[in-house]
């Protein structure tokens, strides 16, 4: 499948977006209450790459690369994964109290980071070898 190689940095981007998310994860249980003013930093953050992903998308490039079916296929269920366990974060952190919640969210949060890591290696290796 042929696909614009700036749509394949944009998705890049939003993979780093994706371990911001999960690293929110894990600063929010912790300094929630401490540090107030930490969500405004991953708020700007997250608005500073989604306007750099706006500029880059909107700049004329007609490079093409090749994804294989087989990348496609990784990349979806990877994004499937990932969006499942962040919602059953939210539900289940509203329903956990205690030392079960600090475990939940370290857990859950390294596990987002994880899955982002490696669909952040994955777009690389996508970008760079076509």
């Amino acid at each position: 499948m042929n696909v614009y190689r700036k749509s394949l940095v944009v998705q890049l981007m939003l993979f780093i977006i994706f371990f911001i998310i999960g690293a929110n994860v894990i600063v929010n249980h912790y300094l929630r209450e401490s540090a107030p003013w930490i969500a405004y930093v991953i708020v700007a953050l997250l608005v500073a790459f989604g306007v750099l992903g706006f500029i880059i998308y909107k700049r004329p490039d007609t490079r093409v690369s090749i994804v294989t079916p087989r990348e496609m296929k990784v990349l979806r269920y990877i994004l499937y994964g990932y969006f499942f366990i962040y919602i059953v974060q939210m539900i289940l952190s509203s329903r956990v109290v205690g030392s079960n919640l600090t475990l939940l969210n370290i857990s859950v949060g390294v596990i987002l980071m994880l899955i982002a890591l490696y669909g952040i290696y994955l777009q690389y290796k996508i970008i760079r070898i076509k």
